[in-house]
């Protein structure tokens, strides 16, 4: 088998990206070797056959890649390796070159020390002003955007110290020194975002070093007026004083009222810091309000598309969005959202994605019926779906006082349990143990005060329960 870094790199590339790699290869100003070019052919060659596997295709063998491109020459594995090597190498060009021309400033910033001479003044002085032009037009103020200012305007200093070196102007060294702190701080406090995460949840910690006082200076320099400043500032204030809510109501608010100068990664990662700030420091705390805020960043996020890759929204987010909506029991909202947005999941699971998240809107509902109907639908073809599927059809029986229904099916879930090796065992405890006290909650007498205490009791008292918080408001109606 040749070379699984390079396939494993070409791979990854989409379509257009193996069609642009193809024309910069044959291009004699990348590369003047044929035989990379022949190599690369009948790789790609091959990817264009469906599902295919690199480990398995014989295609791929040495001695079937040589004969290809050598012919009949005897075989060197040393001269095979360092071809896989060098079309490896030109693939990592071909990536860098098309990062730089995706940015134009990117190229221009790179330009600019090439024509900085005083021959070529006139270019300079073009190129500086097409730089201008784009950075003003640029929305995101972002790291790349302070840089990009600190290069260009050490560039125009630079320029007028060779032009004019008896005239000082220390306007642009004042600029370039300006967005280079930018670009200094904004970094670090990202790095620092990170260290204060790693620092609460393993127990090797990053070195991340402040300067005495860091924090407090920035609140007093004219750096915090940046927004992507202002924002991590708020958000490392947050996580080093979650007591204090001010500091994420800050962020969240400037994020919102600066969504142009931000990237949509860079605001993923922004309300993942929210996110996380909601669920670990207040709701597992016993602050449900903060559902709303969950559910206000969620609806946030959609009306933007920030959580979404190439049109298609995060299997993930997906399920959170429906949970945190039930939660609050914005059903409505809920049930356009799953009839909205199914449609950008993969498409395979469309169908039973509809129709399981459909089902959860109708029990939240009490639409008992109409769950029954949805799951008739649902291609249990995952853990997930079975699982869960199984266990809203288990409560739906209870709901509608189908006794005979619910037996049966508690029965056939529990054999179904104990035979499915691919259940985590936690799990499959948890799910063993919802089994066991539905059976016994469906068993109880509304006259046995006793027993529904006793019942209650061990309820609450069980650590590893599927449908613990159902279970338990159903132990309560029985009391009521």
């Amino acid at each position: 088998m040749i070379s699984q870094k390079l396939l494993s790199l070409l791979q990854s590339f989409s379509k257009s990206e193996m069609k642009s790699f193809s024309k910069f290869l044959r291009s004699p100003f990348h590369n003047e070797n044929e035989e990379l070019v022949q190599l690369f052919n009948l790789i790609n060659l091959e990817f264009q056959k469906t599902a295919i596997d690199i480990n398995e295709n014989s295609q791929f063998e040495k001695n079937v890649v040589w004969f290809k491109i050598k012919k009949n020459e005897p075989y060197k594995d040393e001269q095979l390796r360092r071809l896989c090597s060098d079309l490896t190498k030109q693939a990592y060009s071909f990536l860098a070159h098309k990062n730089l021309k995706e940015n134009p400033i990117n190229e221009i910033v790179y330009l600019l020390p090439e024509i900085n001479t005083p021959k070529l003044n006139k270019h300079f002085a073009g190129t500086i002003r097409q730089a201008i032009q784009i950075q003003n037009k640029s929305k995101l103020k972002n790291a790349d955007y302070h840089f990009s200012e600190y290069k260009i305007n050490f560039q125009q200093y630079v320029n007028v110290e060779k032009n004019t070196p008896n005239l000082p102007n220390f306007k642009y060294i004042e600029k370039a020194d300006y967005h280079l702190d930018a670009y200094y701080i904004l970094n670090k406090l990202k790095n620092y975002c990170d260290f204060l995460i790693y620092k609460n949840i393993i127990t090797v910690n990053p070195s991340i070093y402040l300067f005495p006082n860091f924090l407090e200076n920035l609140k007093s320099s004219p750096y915090i007026e940046e927004p992507c400043i202002k924002v991590y500032y708020n958000i490392v204030s947050m996580l080093i004083s979650p007591e204090e809510e001010s500091f994420y109501n800050n962020a969240k608010k400037i994020s919102e009222e600066n969504f142009d100068s931000f990237s949509h990664q860079e605001l993923n990662t922004i309300y993942i810091y929210l996110k996380n700030y909601c669920i670990d420091t207040k709701i597992n705390k016993g602050k449900s309000e903060y559902f709303h805020e969950l559910f206000a960043i969620s609806k946030t996020l959609l009306k933007k598309e920030i959580n979404f890759t190439n049109g298609m929204i995060r299997q993930q987010d997906y399920k959170n969005i429906i949970t945190v909506g039930l939660h609050i029991k914005e059903f409505d909202w809920t049930e356009n959202f799953i009839q909205k947005y199914t449609n950008r999941l993969p498409k395979e699971s469309q169908d039973s994605d509809l129709s399981y998240n459909l089902a959860k809107v109708h029990f939240h509902k009490k639409e008992y019926e109409k769950v029954i109907e949805k799951l008739r639908f649902v291609e249990y073809k995952t853990l997930p779906y079975t699982m869960g599927g199984r266990l809203m059809l288990l409560k739906t029986y209870y709901e509608l006082k189908e006794l005979d229904a619910l037996e049966s099916l508690l029965d056939s879930y529990s054999i179904y349990l104990r035979r499915n090796k691919f259940i985590s065992r936690e799990v499959k405890q948890q799910l063993m143990n919802g089994i066991r006290f539905t059976r016994k909650l469906s068993s109880l007498a509304p006259y046995d005060k006793r027993g529904i205490q006793k019942l209650k009791d061990q309820i609450n008292n069980c650590k590893a329960l599927a449908a613990k918080k159902w279970l338990i408001e159903k132990v309560d109606e029985l009391v009521n």
